[in-house]
């Protein structure tokens, strides 16, 4: 071979080797678009903004592999060691053992292998030393050390986190922050501060301040949130705080918390809002609910007439929805919904996935057909559930287990979209609207809303990128060990 085509030869691969490397070089941004598997397709854009959002959480789904196991620990000292354990190769559910929740997702998710850790006995630091471990531990699913190598990774990548996770140094609940920062690809800030218990109502002052808060903690990440369809679509706040605030409008009403927020002074929304409070135990579940349970069956009870306004919210085309994307559902409605007929259903344990509800009532009774259940007539769950209750009062005071989502809570839902106060009718979309953006992608908490309304009494309890879709593939432990 001569000299020149030698030289040839050797200016073709550097050429190669540039293009690889750069995405100035006209013609190789296919190269490039290869080595960023988390960058959501062009196409995506086209989308409106919450389906968008599940889009881009199914890009985690189908890049980083779920384990076939889980990982049992007795404390948080070490769930924060087990969670470092997290890769871009796989991740899996890490509970702290209890003998409530945790039987509950062992049987619905059937690992292959359960793995108890012992405990580490090591204290957790505090204040700026325990806020840089549970950040590195987030970091760490993403093969990174650091916020600042976290990054740099989601950027080699391709990945724009689609919200941001606000939690407390001083919380229980503030390890499930960690994992689901860790999980969706979310930067974890703080916001410290008394902003309420769960029950509390928010007067203006205590409501603007906490605004301002989670505000200045979204800015604080540097990514753009001020639009909806920008990177910055959701906020998953877990820590304590008031589920519902005093109405500007109106001293006798109180709005919620996770509707008002995430809204620009002129009440434009710029991000949907879900909200984790509770002991490590139970937050640490829902986190790990939300994150790795698949739905495969639902319950619809309908106990609303079938004329005028009542009408608009059957769900018939609601369950058809369902059932398109593989879903097994259990539709009871008139004239068969009645108070027998839900005492029957309620004297066994649930084992749905997915419970969508039509009811009237108060914060300790609602309406089933022909007579009014109380909350001793809220049935246990066999499983974790979803819980979309169109009713009023039903969320408004969610820590008290002698109401209607504090039960639902209590008895294991690790999502729940109910109203503080009385919201009319028109504040909850009707079943089938819901469930058609639920097929589309649109995560649980974001297809429930009344996304374009203002601020008003509907509260999103649960992780809100948390989606109803169909069961991913595992992989097994031995191709990922511990």
């Amino acid at each position: 071979m001569n000299s020149h085509k030698k030289t040839h030869i050797r200016l073709l691969a550097l050429i190669l080797f540039i293009c690889l490397l750069s995405t100035t070089i006209n013609g190789c941004s296919f190269f490039i678009a290869a080595t960023k598997p988390f960058k959501l397709p062009a196409s995506a854009k086209q989308e409106p903004w919450p389906v968008q959002t599940g889009l881009r959480v199914n890009i985690l789904r189908e890049n980083i592999p779920t384990v076939n196991r889980i990982v049992l620990v007795p404390d948080e000292a070490t769930f924060l060691a087990a969670i470092q354990k997290w890769n871009l190769k796989g991740h899996w559910p890490i509970l702290i053992e209890d003998k409530k929740y945790t039987p509950m997702f062992v049987q619905r998710f059937q690992p292959e292998e359960i793995v108890r850790l012992p405990s580490i006995k090591q204290q957790l630091p505090k204040s700026q030393k325990l806020q840089q471990l549970m950040l590195n531990s987030a970091a760490a699913a993403w093969n990174a050390t650091d916020t600042q190598t976290l990054k740099a990774k989601w950027t080699e990548l391709g990945w724009e986190p689609p919200g941001v996770v606000i939690t407390s140094e001083n919380d229980p609940a503030r390890t499930a922050a960690v994992a689901l920062a860790a999980a969706r690809g979310e930067p974890l800030v703080f916001v410290e501060g008394n902003f309420g218990k769960p029950n509390d109502n928010l007067n203006d002052a205590q409501w603007k301040n906490l605004q301002a808060a989670v505000t200045k903690a979204v800015e604080s990440t540097g990514y753009f949130y001020s639009q909806l369809g920008d990177p910055i679509d959701t906020v998953t706040i877990v820590r304590q705080l008031a589920v519902k605030y005093q109405s500007p409008q109106n001293k006798d009403e109180q709005w919620a918390v996770t509707d008002g927020l995430g809204r620009h002074p002129n009440a434009e929304r710029w991000a949907a809002v879900g909200w984790i409070y509770g002991s490590e135990v139970r937050s640490i579940y829902q986190a790990m609910c939300a994150i790795f349970l698949d739905s495969q069956t639902a319950m619809l009870y309908d106990s609303y007439p079938k004329e005028g306004n009542w009408g608009k919210y059957e769900m018939e085309e609601a369950a058809s929805g369902l059932k398109t994307i593989g879903i097994n559902v259990e539709l009871v409605q008139q004239p068969e919904s009645s108070l027998e007929r839900w005492r029957t259903l309620a004297s066994i344990p649930w084992a749905f996935d997915l419970i969508l509800m039509n009811s009237k009532g108060y914060p300790k009774s609602f309406q089933v057909g022909n007579g009014d259940a109380s909350v001793d007539d809220i049935p246990k769950l066999q499983f974790p559930a979803a819980i979309h209750m169109i009713h009023s009062w039903s969320a408004a005071a969610p820590d008290d287990t002698n109401t209607v989502a504090g039960r639902w809570l209590q008895n294991g839902a690790y999502a729940y979209v109910g109203s503080v106060n009385e919201p009319l009718l028109s504040a909850f979309l009707p079943p089938k609207i819901m469930v058609d953006r639920l097929t589309r992608g649109a995560p649980f908490l974001i297809a429930a809303r009344q996304l374009e309304s203002p601020p008003w009494k509907v509260a999103t309890i649960g992780d809100p990128l948390m989606s109803i879709a169909k069961p991913r593939p595992r992989i097994p432990p031995s191709q990922q060990p511990i």
